[in-house]
C-alpha cells in the first residue's frame, strides 16, 4: 500500500468520527438535562425549600416573613426554583401565597420558562390556570412553544395550543416553533403546528 492510497483511505474513514461528533455536540445543546445542576451557592431558606420540595420548610419560612416573590442569591424567586425542579405542590402553594407567576429569574427565565424546558407539565398547567402569559418570552427571546417545539415536548406543545401559544413568535435566530420541530426532527409536532397556522 503506498502512502497516497493509506492516506486516501484515512480521509474516508475520517467523516464517520466527525459526524458522530457533531450529533453528540446537538445532543449536549438540546437536552436539558445536562444542564440541570444543583446551583453552586446555596440559597436562602425559603427558595431551597421550594428547590427540594419541601412544603413544612417553606411553610415555615412564609411563616417567618420571606417574601413570595423576591429573588434569591442565583437570580430566582422561590416560584422559579420549585417550577425548575418539578415540584407541583410547592408551585401550586407559592400561587395560593400571591406569587406571580410571570415574574422573571434573572436569567429572564419565567417559572414557566423553566417548566417547560425540563418537561414538567402539570406545572405549566397550575401556571396557566393561574393566568401565566403562555407567550411571555424567556432567554433569547424563546417563548415557551418554541422551547417546547425545539426540545420535542409534543403533550406540552398541545397544552400551550389549546393556551393560546402564538405559532407566528420567532426567537433571537429568527426561527418560529414550526422551524425549529423541523430541524430537530419532530414530525408530530412540525405537524401540529403547521395545522396550527404556523
Amino acid at each position: 500500500m503506498t502512502f497516497k492510497q493509506s492516506t486516501h483511505q484515512r480521509h474516508k474513514r475520517s467523516p464517520l468520527p466527525l459526524f458522530t461528533m457533531s450529533w453528540f455536540l446537538a445532543l449536549f445543546w438540546v437536552s436539558p438535562l445536562w444542564a440541570q445542576q444543583l446551583p453552586v451557592v446555596t440559597d436562602n431558606g425559603f427558595i431551597e425549600a421550594a428547590r427540594t420540595g419541601n412544603l413544612d420548610a417553606l411553610k415555615a419560612a412564609h411563616a417567618a416573613g420571606y417574601s413570595v416573590d423576591s429573588l434569591g442569591r442565583n437570580g430566582q424567586s422561590a416560584l422559579h426554583a420549585a417550577a425548575e425542579w418539578g415540584h407541583l405542590a410547592a408551585v401550586q402553594q407559592l400561587l395560593d401565597w400571591g406569587a406571580k407567576p410571570d415574574k422573571r429569574a434573572k436569567t429572564r427565565h419565567t417559572a414557566m420558562n423553566y417548566a417547560v424546558v425540563y418537561g414538567h407539565r402539570e406545572i405549566i398547567r397550575a401556571l396557566l390556570d393561574a393566568k401565566a402569559d403562555p407567550n411571555r418570552a424567556g432567554p433569547n427571546y424563546e417563548v415557551p412553544i418554541i422551547t417546547a417545539a425545539r426540545l420535542g415536548h409534543e403533550k406540552i406543545v398541545r397544552l400551550l395550543l389549546k393556551a393560546g401559544g402564538d405559532v407566528r413568535e420567532t426567537d433571537s435566530t429568527g426561527r418560529t416553533a414550526s422551524e425549529w420541530a423541523r430541524e430537530m426532527r419532530h414530525p408530530k409536532i412540525f405537524g401540529l403546528l403547521k395545522a396550527a397556522g404556523g
